[in-house]
């Protein structure tokens, strides 16, 4: 039996794509969050760095009430707030120290009463994520990169599960660790052997165990590993 210990109190943004794309976990083409992948070479740097944008956007439409909406009404959103306040960079994507100052213009713009700050202290990623989802505010995590291997040393990063009814699983259209990237929390799931992260990533429902991201922000060379901090 599993029981979530916190979660968003309402339904996470869902985007009705009309058939034009397929979302794996949930069925059907409504995703779960927003996906970079729907954007394309006349966006600049969103398709192949626009993690930190695309949940910075699903945590203001969550917070602001817009929770359903069409893919163009979806994608033209992100457009305007890349162009206005969260400008994706060439190599560098949406740091989070640009992330925190982008949010918190908006934060101010849209009369929401909350601020921004990107995390530091890795202890305090677990129970900032349990804060953050009480006060049901989605939360942006860093899976960061491995800065002392290079790709042709070892693979390093973090799984990505689906729950079944055989439990979390591997699912069997991705392979390979995760790491340079940036998912939504929004939810903590705990079951008797495991705690485990839900999370929205590239339009999907994903999981991250906890003990597996512990395990990889713990190792050296992984500085950038962290939560942006809403309160």
């Amino acid at each position: 039996m599993t029981a979530k210990t916190a979660s968003l109190s309402g339904g996470y943004v869902r985007i009705d794509c009309g058939g034009s794309w397929e979302c794996y976990t949930l069925g059907g083409d409504v995703s779960f969050g927003g996906d970079q992948g729907w954007f394309g070479n006349e966006d600049g740097y969103i398709r192949p760095l626009g993690c930190g944008l695309i949940s910075c956007a699903d945590i203001l439409l969550y917070r602001t009430g817009r929770r359903e909406l069409v893919r163009d009404e979806y994608t033209g959103y992100v457009r305007s707030l890349e162009k206005d306040r969260l400008k994706v960079r060439k190599k560098l994507g949406l740091n989070g120290l640009s992330m925190a100052r982008g949010m918190n213009r908006q934060f101010r713009a849209l009369g929401l009463g909350l601020k921004a700050g990107w995390g530091f202290s890795k202890k305090k990623i677990m129970p900032r994520i349990l804060e953050m989802l009480g006060q049901d505010i989605p939360v942006t995590l860093s899976v960061g990169p491995h800065i002392l291997f290079k790709k042709k040393d070892r693979p390093t990063g973090v799984n990505f599960y689906i729950r079944t009814e055989e439990g979390f699983v591997l699912p069997h259209w991705r392979s390979g660790l995760v790491k340079e990237h940036y998912v939504t929390v929004t939810a903590v799931v705990e079951t008797p052997d495991r705690t485990m992260l839900e999370i929205s990533s590239w339009g999907e429902r994903y999981y991250i165990d906890w003990a597996e991201y512990e395990a990889y922000i713990n190792t050296p060379g992984t500085f950038f590993s962290n939560v942006l901090y809403i309160k």
